[in-house]
């Protein structure tokens, strides 16, 4: 899975990563923490924010996290965007932005609201490392009871819940 990380509305929706913000290492600390999630599920992160050196768009890394900046002429919204257009249901974007959401889902894209995302990033960041396996997973069902179409969550939904357990 390829995650597209709007950088400033991710790091507005944690409070811990909006602290270092104040300070002046709200970048750092992020891409910090999104390094230790990929370590620990092995997603594909790019992380882009607005502005950049000298206002010009550009790529740098941060912590080992491709980093894209916007640059003066186009916002980070436009430049997700771009990359949904381009990549359509390859990727999943993390925004909270309802705008960029929109146009990135009539692009193919799956959208995952910051504040559905932060938890698990904050959870992979407190651990350090990856997870064994649950001890309380429910293993084989059972019961014979049937479940047909009639019982299923419609396609979208039961996509978007995929990608939700992928994270």
């Amino acid at each position: 899975m390829h995650l597209v990380i709007d950088g400033y509305n991710l790091l507005h929706a944690v409070p811990e990563l909006a602290a270092a913000e104040r300070r002046g290492k709200g970048r750092d600390a992020l891409a910090a923490a999104l390094r230790l999630y990929r370590e620990q599920k092995g997603h594909r992160i790019t992380l882009v924010f607005d502005g950049g050196p000298q206002g010009r768009p550009g790529r740098a890394s941060l912590s080992g996290i491709p980093v894209v900046f916007s640059g003066g002429e186009k916002s980070a919204d436009q430049v997700i965007a771009e990359m949904a257009a381009r990549h359509g249901p390859g990727i999943t974007v993390v925004t909270a932005d309802r705008e960029l959401a929109a146009r990135c889902q009539a692009q193919g894209s799956e959208v995952i609201a910051s504040w559905e995302f932060a938890p698990r990033l904050m959870s992979a960041a407190m651990d350090g490392g990856p997870k064994d396996l649950e001890e309380d997973e429910p293993g084989w069902n059972f019961t014979t009871r049937k479940k047909g179409p009639s019982r299923r969550l419609p396609r979208r939904l039961r996509r978007r819940l995929r990608r939700l357990e992928e994270l």
